[in-house]
């Protein structure tokens, strides 16, 4: 009888010590961590990528050769992050491809070659991505499940490159290539067609939408080769999106509510970025590099005192640690430029160096 007591007592202690925790403590974040794009010496040179721990604030270099047998291919001009799908969509130009990669381990997942011309990506539905190219100048509609293109869209512009999407509609810049527009074409997303064009400044290259609903249009302004001085001005154009929305339905001139010049007609202005709060916008002065500038949203006239003096390629606001991201490139462009994280004031808390040519950044 002692001895079936003690088998008994045994068991429940064995089973006891195999219960569940009802309590299981939670495994702590994963850290966060920004992905940055080199796009290598031009013109053939091999890009690669950088991730930044954004905790530890340290780089570790070529982590796609890394996790993958083959180098990524020549000129990555545009990167995204597809978050439903763990992925990151790849631009590379350079080889004529677009590359889907895990977003976890950065490993090739597909490879899609004879995509000619491209230059920027951004999702428009859930099962949807649109492309540009100047190979048609136009978009090509890329089944994002498969990679298959769907359909090809003339966007009735020279040279598109960065869009922006809004409820259903995709706002592409159309920059005139080596030539000359002043046109941002709008798609209806839903049916893939053009629906309107707006008439902005010259050369227009990025957008961004502020906490007001409003669209801002960042235009680098025409280029005279032959006579810099005789060069357009740059401008910011903004547009109200639910007049711009009602305008569109009933058939209505659309115009803008604000157009903004610069007064020195030798900068070219660029990639407009804009803070969480969506009330700050920054850009750099000049093409390819210039100094980083900063204006509010309330502003009455663009701000040409720059927060931070250099050669800067590319900028992304980090909208969880609210720092900005300033890619910079020394005096010779093809030694290795610097990822630098600044405070929105443009205090300076991070300069790392990260290969040549630094010019995109997504974050994980």
């Amino acid at each position: 009888m002692k001895k079936v007591v003690l088998s008994i007592l045994g068991l429940s202690i064995i089973l006891s010590s195999c219960k569940k925790d009802e309590n299981p403590q939670p495994l702590p974040d994963a850290p966060r961590k920004a992905l940055i794009g080199i796009e290598g010496i031009s013109p053939n040179g091999i890009s690669s990528l950088a991730s930044y721990d954004i905790t530890s604030q340290t780089v570790e270099n070529n982590v796609f050769r890394k996790a993958n047998i083959n180098p990524l291919g020549a000129q990555l001009s545009d990167m995204m992050v597809d978050k439903e799908r763990g992925r990151l969509v790849l631009i590379v130009p350079g080889s004529d491809k677009i590359v889907f990669t895990n977003l976890d381990d950065l490993k090739i997942e597909r490879q899609y070659a004879n995509f000619m011309q491209i230059k920027n990506v951004v999702q428009t539905t859930a099962d949807e991505y649109y492309i540009s190219t100047w190979e048609f100048d136009g978009v090509y509609v890329v089944n994002a499940n498969n990679g298959n293109i769907k359909k090809e869209v003339e966007v009735e512009g020279t040279g598109p490159t960065k869009m922006l999407v809004y409820n259903d509609m995709a706002f592409v810049c159309n920059t005139g290539a080596f030539l000359f527009d002043s046109t941002v074409t709008i798609l209806r997303t839903t049916e893939d067609t053009i629906i309107s064009k707006l008439s902005v400044g010259g050369k227009p290259n990025s957008m961004v939408i502020d906490s007001d609903n409003n669209l801002w249009i960042l235009n680098g302004g025409k280029v005279d080769n032959n006579n810099p001085f005789a060069s357009g001005l740059g401008s910011l154009y903004r547009y109200q999106l639910d007049t711009l929305t009602m305008a569109i339905d009933s058939g209505w001139a659309i115009t803008p509510d604000t157009v903004m010049y610069f007064t020195d007609n030798l900068l070219k202005p660029h990639s407009l970025t804009i803070n969480s709060e969506g009330n700050q916008l920054f850009y750099i002065g000049n093409s390819p590099t210039g100094s980083v500038f900063s204006m509010s949203t309330f502003a009455k006239r663009v701000d040409e005192n720059p927060i931070i003096l250099g050669n800067y390629y590319g900028l992304a606001f980090d909208e969880l640690e609210l720092e900005l991201y300033a890619l910079r490139l020394p005096d010779n462009p093809d030694q290795d430029g610097d990822l630098q994280v600044y405070s929105p004031a443009g205090n300076l808390k991070t300069s790392i160096k990260i290969g040549v040519k630094p010019k995109n950044v997504v974050f994980k």
